[in-house]
């Protein structure tokens, strides 16, 4: 059985998910209580977006003599994806008990504070999670979101700043910049963002400076920029809500 899960496995690293998903259904016809197949299988099924499915077998994985924090945690990422908030962060929070130092739970407990608008919980998460994992820049980013959605725009702000220097990514300079919306310090938002598109000159770079200059309450310079915006790129999607959701809001 054995070599059946590392041949699915292989298939899996390949992007080969539904011959995966195959080889584990026959498995699981001669030997539907194995606890490795199940665990495998509801892992496949989530990465397939097939959580209701996904669930069944993960809970079949859970054997009450042997503690899984990897099936726990998945557990808890396809109870989120079902929306069921709370019954995930048990999942998580109890795999978290079994292996403290499970980055990736952290990170999975962090989101699903957020999820509930438990921010403060939310934060410690985030900061336990770079602890633990410094070189990777996804739990700074969500850190910094989630400060913001805190309303504690100056600590958002410093690490946003903190970060790009570190990380040298883009979405370090947005976030700066949604500070500063935030804060309704559009001078510094506007100056900002004018920047970025002419330092990145990209779709990215066009809408946020487009959106800036929509929520500074410029209608004049928005409604030019967006016409040079949709000749340069064409009619993009991001800005063409933007564009409708102008029209609805005059």
């Amino acid at each position: 059985m054995d070599k059946t899960i590392q041949k699915a496995l292989g298939l899996q690293m390949n992007g080969f998910h539904s011959e995966a998903l195959k080889i584990y259904q026959k498995a699981l016809q001669i030997d539907p209580n194995n606890v490795l197949l199940n665990e495998h299988y509801g892992s496949a099924l989530a990465v397939s977006g097939r959580y209701s499915e996904a669930k069944i077998y993960l809970k079949k994985a859970l054997n009450k003599s042997i503690i899984k924090p990897y099936v726990l945690n998945n557990l808890g990422i396809v109870n989120r994806a079902l929306g069921l908030y709370e019954e995930g962060l048990l999942n998580i929070k109890s795999a978290l008990k079994f292996e403290p130092k499970y980055t990736d739970a952290w990170v999975n407990c962090a989101n699903l504070h957020g999820d509930l608008r438990q921010w403060a919980q939310a934060i410690e998460c985030y900061k336990n999670a770079i602890k633990l994992e410094s070189k990777d820049s996804v739990p700074y980013i969500s850190l910094a979101n989630a400060h913001l959605h805190n309303r504690e725009f100056d600590l958002s702000l410093e690490i946003y700043q903190n970060s790009q220097k570190l990380f040298k990514d883009p979405q370090f300079l947005i976030g700066e910049l949604i500070c500063y919306r935030a804060m309704e310090n559009f001078v510094k938002a506007l100056s900002f963002a004018e920047d970025l598109k002419e330092q990145y000159n990209n779709e990215l770079m066009w809408f946020e400076w487009i959106q800036t200059l929509w929520l500074a309450k410029d209608y004049y310079k928005f409604k030019n920029e967006a016409a040079k915006a949709i000749e340069k790129f064409g009619q993009f999607p991001a800005l063409m809500s933007l564009l409708e959701l102008s029209q609805d809001t005059k």
